[in-house]
């Protein structure tokens, strides 16, 4: 029987696989800026399927902690790349 939730930790696992790839991509490819913007959003976007997790097994607190997070990284992101 599967998890009702078991697509967005799937999501997650993707997103922070890929986060990991472009960290090391970007650790070679300095002059590439972009990499480490994507990867910092594709951060964010890693703790908004955590908080989507948290919101199903309804944990109300620490889904509104891992929103706040995405948001903070998000914005703190933009706000240097910018």
């Amino acid at each position: 029987m599967r998890h009702p939730y078991e697509n967005y930790q799937k999501a997650q696992l993707g997103t922070l696989l890929l986060a990991v790839v472009l960290s090391i991509v970007a650790m070679f490819q300095l002059e590439h800026q972009w990499i480490i913007l994507l990867m910092f959003y594709v951060l964010s976007v890693s703790f908004l399927f955590d908080a989507l997790i948290e919101i199903k097994r309804q944990q109300k607190g620490f889904a509104i902690i891992q929103l706040l997070r995405a948001i903070i990284i998000f914005l703190f992101t933009t706000i240097l790349y910018f």
